[in-house]
């Protein structure tokens, strides 16, 4: 089963094509601002390298969030317009779970943070149980000032975009968090098809029509200076 992955709920723009669970191309860049851009010709590029045309995909999984507002209707656009014009199925993923895959590695909790605004954070936890991936409590939205509430035990962060991200770490919870590396830390279109694989499988199919952005954070306009 030939899948696209996006990934546009981040700065990093992640596309890429599996083979059921296998990766055969991926492209990833990480420039701010730019998914409006990149992402049709990122799309083709990744295509094209493997002499697809979008009518030889069995399926499209996207991630709908939580995380940029902007890149979340972008990428969703996108997805509908191939959706319709080709049948294909769609599946949705949670951004927060696509980082979380990246740590099938750690066998002790597992949260990632996605940067939402001022010292926000979106936040969830999980660990790997018979490498399943099992989100405990809810997707939530929280004050980075309060995150050592919501440490247990030994933890891995995973961090996506906060800057000086240690700052928010009490001296005295150091010792039980480990703070995943960069390379760990970007979201890519490689773990949403990994994530949208089984949903496809299952024929968890989204109505292309009543799908939207998991935002999880009330969408408020910046205001524009003069106005």
């Amino acid at each position: 089963m030939k899948i696209l992955g996006i990934d546009t709920s981040t700065d990093v723009l992640g596309v890429a094509v599996t083979d059921d669970r296998a990766l055969i191309s991926e492209i990833r860049s990480n420039i701010k601002r730019a998914h409006a851009e990149r992402l049709v010709p990122t799309i083709q590029n990744v295509l094209s390298n493997l002499g697809m045309r979008p009518n030889d995909l069995n399926g499209i999984a996207i991630s709908i969030g939580p995380g940029s507002f902007t890149g979340l209707r972008i990428g969703l656009a996108a997805v509908k317009g191939m959706a319709l014009a080709t049948q294909t199925p769609v599946v949705s993923v949670v951004s927060l779970d696509v980082l979380a895959i990246n740590a099938r590695f750690w066998q002790q909790q597992i949260c990632p943070l996605i940067k939402a605004q001022m010292d926000e954070a979106y936040i969830a936890k999980y660990r790997f149980i018979d490498n399943q991936l099992i989100k405990h409590g809810d997707y939530q939205l929280m004050n980075l000032n309060e995150l050592e509430q919501y440490i247990e035990n030994q933890t891995l962060l995973i961090n996506s975009g906060i800057k000086n991200f240690e700052n928010y770490i009490p001296d005295h919870l150091k010792s039980q968090v480990m703070i995943a590396p960069p390379e760990l830390s970007l979201t890519s279109g490689y773990a949403t098809a990994l994530l949208g694989w089984e949903k496809l499988r299952q024929g968890e199919f989204e109505d292309i029509d009543q799908l939207v952005p998991f935002y999880l954070k009330d969408f408020k306009a910046k205001k524009k200076v003069g106005l």
